[in-house]
Formats: C-alpha cells, sequence, structure tokens
C-alpha cells in the first residue's frame, strides 16, 4: 500500500484544495472533479460530505476508487469508510482547528456529516 510524501500531507493539512473524483460504475472513467473539505490526521487523509445524498460521496463508497488532485499529487485513490468512532472524534477535532473560521462551518455540519467520512489513499 502507498502512502503520501510528506509534502503532499503538509499542503493538504495547510491549504484548502483538494478536489476529489469516484470512478464511475465502470469501475475506470472518473466523475468531475469536486472540491472537499480535507483534514490529516496520523498522515492519512480524510474527506467527509456533508450532504446525505451526495452522489460523489455514494460514488466513492460504491466503487472505492477514483482519482484527486492534491498539492503535488494527481492520480488514482482508494477511499475506505471511516467506522471507528474515536478515530472520527479525532477527525472532527481536525475540521475544527483547520475550518473554524468558515462562514459554512458549524458543529451541526460536524454532526450531520459523521457518518460520511472516508479516508483517501494513493493507489
Amino acid at each position: 500500500m502507498s502512502t503520501w510524501s510528506p509534502q503532499t500531507l503538509k499542503t493538504v493539512a495547510s491549504t484548502d484544495d483538494l478536489h476529489v473524483a469516484p470512478y464511475r460504475e465502470d469501475g475506470v472513467t472518473p466523475g468531475t472533479l469536486i472540491w472537499v473539505w480535507s483534514v490529516v490526521v496520523h498522515n492519512s487523509i480524510f474527506v467527509r460530505s456533508a450532504n446525505p445524498s451526495s452522489r460523489w460521496f455514494a460514488a466513492a463508497m460504491r466503487e472505492r476508487a477514483g482519482i484527486v488532485r492534491a498539492a503535488d499529487y494527481e492520480g488514482p485513490v482508494t477511499f475506505t469508510p471511516v467506522t471507528d468512532e474515536v478515530l472520527k472524534d479525532e477527525i472532527d477535532a481536525a475540521y475544527t482547528d483547520k475550518y473554524a473560521d468558515d462562514s459554512y462551518f458549524s458543529p451541526a455540519v460536524l454532526e450531520k456529516s459523521r457518518q460520511q467520512i472516508a479516508k483517501i489513499g494513493p493507489a
């Protein structure tokens, strides 16, 4: 299994510029790259969807693969659902630290999106 470069992790942790595109149902064709909030916890990248009917998140969970553009990396990735509650707490804390000043951020957004968190790993 591949790991993220230290530079990619540093850039993702400090900026707000990560785009994801899960593969379509054919498992080969990526969807449209969309911007998502992202955080780094334990040298891993995590994303979430605040919208319970999110098509990109549903595709990520169905296909478990896609592409990402972030920092110095653009290429294939895997998506893994996060189920560990302690890890979710750490991810919530990282989102709070990173996005607290964003007008769209709130504790309600965290709560609403807690079941829609994915770990992204380079493929």
